[in-house]
């Protein structure tokens, strides 16, 4: 980033009407790569240095248009990397995005589901079956719903490890 804001700075030697702020601008080109890295991070399972990413990303650009497919990464991999708890932000900032993304109430309803929420577990994996044509994967979520009705954790970590893969 120094080098970033040293070549603003030689912009602004040349061209004095520039208006920029050196500096400022180097964060906002610097904050994006953070984020993308830390959703590289997330799909790897180290969760807590891409949450961190996230976090220094917002700091470098707290005008930073973050998307809902990007929140979401960081709520499905982290849900099912074992931090669904630290990731739940995340997913809700993803569902207030887009909330008829039934994709992303899939991913919220996973998170519920390992923090306990079983109600809204149901609720959002519903909405998933109720929306997808995918004969599969409306049966899985379907699956998850009777056996969290039943009182049973339907995410073993067998369960957990062929999600990464879906």
């Amino acid at each position: 980033m120094e080098g970033a804001i040293a070549k603003f700075q030689k912009a602004q030697a040349w061209n004095p009407e520039l208006e920029l702020q050196p500096e400022t601008k180097a964060k906002q080109l610097a904050a994006p790569a953070k984020f993308e890295q830390g959703e590289q991070l997330a799909r790897q399972g180290e969760v807590t240095k891409a949450l961190s990413l996230y976090k220094e990303a917002q700091k470098l650009d707290p005008n930073l248009e973050i998307s809902a497919y990007s929140w979401n990464q960081i709520c499905w991999f982290g849900s099912l990397h074992g931090y669904a708890a630290d990731v739940m932000d995340a997913c809700e900032k993803a569902v207030a995005k887009e909330p008829e993304d039934r994709r992303i109430l899939d991913s919220r309803g996973l998170a519920r589901a390992l923090t306990g929420d079983t109600a809204g577990a149901i609720s959002d994996f519903q909405a998933f079956v109720d929306w997808t044509d995918d004969d599969e994967l409306k049966a899985k979520r379907q699956k998850w719903i009777d056996e969290l009705r039943a009182g049973k954790n339907p995410f073993t970590e067998e369960v957990l490890e062929s999600l990464r893969w879906e």
